[in-house]
């Protein structure tokens, strides 16, 4: 089924403004996987029609997907459903720097550990894991730039919303890991929220980062959420500042 085949209809009299249902009505096709990722959304004058709405109404309900970062617009060519890669992922979710530069590099990844657990309570809360079904993938990557480790990723996802995922097909990955969970499992990450903090780095981290045990580091807990804020990954990354430092930038659209 594709979006033109859907019957929507945008009440312009309840509270909720026309734009604001049409933006919800495109999220919920997002949602249940009728637009997919990097796919062209239909052009505004049949966005018109579909909706039986002004053409600034459209304008506006895309707009507002777009500084979300759901939807990307590529001049000349149209809008498409975002996909997370290589660009996106520098932009919205790392923040990683060498100190004193503001210049952005794509990290090198490899992974560490990759092993199937059963959950903990906070795990199982937090991802809303069933106790019938309880079991997480716990990965463990190390990531830096030119060849040195500064930062080490702990990642946790359900198993079942991730039910085929293995060592070979994360490794092996073309792309990001939020690509792959979009294109192979249909998990986008939308948006993400983060508490930050200086710790002293234990045995196992210190290890894999090669650095003393009891070292100052920086500790960054972050919850990447789908659609409608559900949770779907728990990342804990710790990270070496010694030559690099975690900077936020604000940012409106998806690799712009």
């Amino acid at each position: 089924m594709s979006l033109t085949d859907l019957k929507f209809k945008i009440d312009p009299n309840i509270k909720t403004p026309m734009w604001l249902q049409i933006r919800n009505e495109l999220f919920d096709c997002l949602y249940k996987d009728i637009l997919r990722p990097g796919q062209l959304i239909p052009n505004e004058k049949t966005l018109v029609g579909l909706f039986n709405v002004s053409i600034g109404t459209v304008r506006k309900a895309i707009g507002a997907l777009e500084k979300e970062g759901i939807l990307i617009r590529k001049q000349g060519l149209g809008t498409f459903v975002c996909q997370h890669d290589d660009r996106s992922f520098l932009f919205k979710f790392f923040h990683i720097f060498f100190n004193d530069s503001d210049v952005k590099h794509i990290p090198e990844v490899e992974l560490d550990s990759f092993k199937i657990r059963k959950a903990n309570k906070t795990e199982m809360k937090l991802l809303n894991i069933p106790k019938e079904n309880n079991k997480v993938f716990h990965i463990y990557n190390k990531l830096g730039f030119q060849s040195k480790v500064h930062s080490v990723d702990k990642i946790v996802i359900a198993a079942a919303k991730f039910s085929l995922l293995t060592e070979e097909i994360l490794v092996n990955r073309h792309n990001t890991i939020y690509n792959l969970f979009q294109n192979k499992f249909n998990v986008f990450i939308t948006h993400t929220s983060e508490r930050i903090k200086a710790t002293l780095v234990d045995k196992k981290i210190s290890q894999m980062l090669g650095i003393e045990m009891g070292t100052p580091i920086l500790k960054i807990e972050r919850l990447g959420y789908t659609y409608h804020d559900e949770i779907v990954e728990l990342r804990t990354s710790y990270v070496n500042t010694t030559e690099v430092e975690y900077i936020r930038e604000q940012y409106s659209l998806v690799g712009e």
